[in-house]
């Protein structure tokens, strides 16, 4: 309430006066000297009894800011003590699989041929061998034929029951080859997750530079939403179509087929001239009505200047299109040259924080919404820059090494690119700050994370070994049904 939006030393417009009496304001030249925004006030502007709107917290990390990363090497056990492990779950399903298995091939075992049924053919056999005289010897030879058969035909069931047992072991072989390899699986994803490593540090682009161009962007996409009576009036509908609802007595408003359409207010043509701290600048701004539809033609507007303080060139333009309501499309461009950076805090995180003391930026921007889609992409280019940073005295190695890397920077470039809704988007951020820190702290993060690392592995390998231990175990329990069909088949192959 301290603070103006907008000054404006003088507005000066010519107005047809014909249009009036047609209840049109036409405005054809509009000139607008000394405009000065965000001006301070003499005296509050707040309403009385005008409760101020309170600001909607956002859930996106867009608009959160982003977080310092860890650099203290984690905590192994408080790692292990959150942190599901694959290989545990998979020891677990596979002695269950292997353990029903069991049972079937057991009790599968039971139906086939057995050493008792082996015997009663040899039983058999040594009685032929004790039969004498002509007739026992004919007899002899049709039972030996008919023995035979029976034989062959357990054979037959035994090397059917041992290929598919073959089948069913050479699986569960491999599933516990996999198995023994899944706890290095699990130690791989939890160093990629929870330690420091040159991967890790390519979100520092994001945490130096995430907050403040949410900050700047919040801002921008509030004046265009302020903006858009300017583009289109407000017109409750249903079911595709307007709503009329006219005043009982008093009639509707019809508006009839003109020759040449105009909208109920118009400013043709507006020459501004805007006053900032770095200097003055002119545009133009050309169809402002809420009416886009009637008219036909979109809102335009371009401004530019030069040689200004501390701020070698500007230039925004762009084209507000709402000539379809249905179908809005808004674009715009964003040309800043030599601006003079001073303190500009990028982080005040108090493990990481880092400030831009003098610099250059050269900014370019291109943004398009169409309804409330959003997509934009920044680049800028940081020159002659000078950063400092000055984390806690007992910050840790990681941290000295990154203050170390910004010291030394001076030239950078940088890329944002905006995607989603004006209500919910997403700012993905890059900068040549990643490559220069990864590599700065390269040894560091190597010696410290070595020891994590080792101690994670025993964490996860003390873990897994009982597990693993009774899946070989129980792989090595199925393999004694191998060993009883095998028997059984050498057992009946000695008898034919």
């Amino acid at each position: 309430p301290l603070r103006n939006i907008v000054e404006i030393d003088q507005l000066a417009m010519s107005l047809d006066a014909m249009r009036l009496l047609q209840r049109k304001i036409i405005i054809e030249q509009m000139a607008m000297e000394g405009i000065r925004p965000d001006t301070p006030r003499l005296k509050s502007g707040a309403l009385p009894g005008y409760a101020a709107r309170k600001k909607v917290t956002t859930s996106g990390d867009s608009k959160k800011g982003f977080q310092t990363p860890k650099l203290q090497i984690p905590d192994v056990k408080e790692i292990l003590g959150k942190e599901k492990l694959a290989s545990l779950e998979l020891a677990k399903n596979y002695q269950a699989q292997i353990k029903a298995d069991t049972l079937k091939w057991q009790q599968q075992l039971a139906e086939l041929p057995d050493e008792s049924k082996l015997a009663q053919y040899k039983a058999r056999l040594n009685k032929l061998q004790s039969s004498s005289g002509l007739a026992g010897l004919l007899g002899g030879a049709t039972e030996l034929v008919a023995i035979r058969q029976e034989i062959q035909t357990d054979l037959d069931r035994l090397q059917t029951a041992q290929k598919d047992f073959a089948e069913v072991s050479t699986s569960y072989k491999k599933r516990l080859a996999e198995l023994q390899n899944a706890p290095r699986q699990d130690i791989k994803r939890l160093v990629d997750k929870y330690s420091l490593s040159g991967k890790g540090l390519a979100n520092l682009s994001s945490l130096l530079f995430g907050a403040k161009t949410g900050s700047i962007l919040e801002k921008a996409l509030f004046w265009y939403e302020k903006a858009q009576p300017l583009l289109e009036r407000s017109k409750e509908k249903k079911d595709g179509g307007e709503i009329v609802k006219p005043t009982r007595g008093k009639g509707v408003w019809v508006r009839f087929e003109e020759r040449e359409p105009l909208p109920d207010f118009l400013i043709r043509n507006i020459a501004a001239a805007v006053q900032i701290t770095a200097g003055s600048f002119d545009g133009t701004i050309t169809n402002v009505t809420p009416d886009q539809d009637v008219l036909g033609v979109p809102l335009t507007f371009t401004f530019a200047g030069d040689s200004l303080q501390g701020l070698s060139s500007i230039r925004f333009d762009g084209v507000l299109d709402h000539v379809n309501p249905a179908q809005p499309s808004d674009t715009v461009n964003l040309e800043i040259s030599g601006f003079s950076l001073e303190n500009v805090v990028l982080s005040d995180d108090k493990n990481l924080p880092a400030t831009i003391n003098s610099g250059l930026v050269d900014l370019s921007v291109q943004a398009v919404l169409q309804q409330r889609d959003i997509n934009a992409q920044v680049d800028a280019r940081l020159k002659s820059a000078n950063f400092s940073s000055t984390p806690p005295q007992q910050s840790d190695a990681i941290s000295r090494a990154i203050t170390r890397a910004l010291s030394e920077t001076t030239n950078l470039t940088a890329k944002a690119k905006i995607t989603g809704t004006i209500d919910d988007y997403d700012i993905q951020l890059s900068s040549d700050l990643d490559s220069i820190l990864k590599q700065a702290v390269a040894n560091t993060i190597k010696n410290q994370t070595a020891r994590f690392e080792q101690d994670l592995k025993d964490g996860v390998m003390d873990r897994a070994k009982g597990p693993l231990a009774a899946a070989t175990g129980s792989f090595s329990d199925f393999g004694t049904i191998s060993k009883e069909l095998t028997d059984r088949l050498q057992a009946g192959g000695k008898l034919l």
